[in-house]
């Protein structure tokens, strides 16, 4: 009696697993170009001086929103699961949400008014994504679907480059900092053959970087945190 639970249970999974997994499909690589626009949100930077440890918070500092552009590329495995089909990608992109110069509240033990001046930021993005589409509008000229809104999320790499203008002395020092974030981004794309398409996408990114600068004799440690929103637009190939 058990035995024979134990064996109609297992022809269930097997049923189930097999009716989840659509029949095998080619693999697809596909290399997409994009450009847009990012829109970093206000973020408070924090500065910690050495070695007194004296702490000081610039609140809701605004960042320039900033041109974007990006390379990628990836695989879309050849299966689907369900009516969903993933894969993985790497992302190449550049932003720079450059901070203007602006008046701010500055606080330690209490808060007073204050200018904070330029500072400049390059950031180089590279993405490693977890990637899912839903193949919409399939047919015998698009097996992939000629409609394919899709998912995308990973851990990035973020390169960031600071160039401070007079906040700290000496003026016009630099620093650059390498840190782990995250990226994800929703989207739809469009193809008009079976390799040629287009696509749009929101994409938000986040980052934590801190960068250090001299200042008199003492040391300034700079952190602030990234969190952009982007709104791209893109030509994709698929082989």
């Amino acid at each position: 009696m058990f035995g024979t639970r134990i064996r109609t249970l297992t022809a269930l999974i097997v049923t189930i697993t097999g009716l989840a997994v659509a029949a095998p499909a080619s693999a697809e690589w596909f290399v997409d170009l994009y450009i847009g626009g990012a829109f970093t949100e206000k973020h408070d930077v924090d500065t910690q001086f050495v070695p007194s440890g004296a702490q000081v918070s610039t609140l809701d500092v605004s960042f320039n929103n900033s041109f974007t552009g990006g390379l990628r590329g990836g695989y879309w495995l050849p299966f689907d699961v369900g009516p969903l089909n993933f894969g993985f990608g790497v992302d190449f992109s550049h932003f720079a949400p450059n901070i203007s110069r602006q008046t701010r509240a500055f606080c330690a033990q209490f808060c007073v008014n204050g200018t904070f001046d330029d500072l400049d930021l390059s950031v180089w993005v590279i993405g490693f994504d977890a990637l899912l589409r839903a193949p919409l509008l399939k047919s015998a000229e698009f097996p992939h679907g000629q409609l394919q809104p899709y998912f995308r999320v990973g851990p990035a790499i973020f390169v960031a480059d600071a160039n401070d203008s007079s906040n700290f002395a000496p003026a016009n020092q630099s620093d650059s900092d390498t840190s782990i974030g995250v990226k994800l981004g929703v989207g739809v794309a469009w193809l008009f053959t079976k390799n040629i398409g287009v696509f749009t996408e929101y994409r938000y990114t986040h980052f934590s970087p801190e960068f250090t600068f001299q200042n008199g004799g003492a040391i300034a440690n700079v952190s602030t945190s990234v969190n952009s929103h982007y709104l791209l637009a893109g030509a994709t190939f698929r082989f």
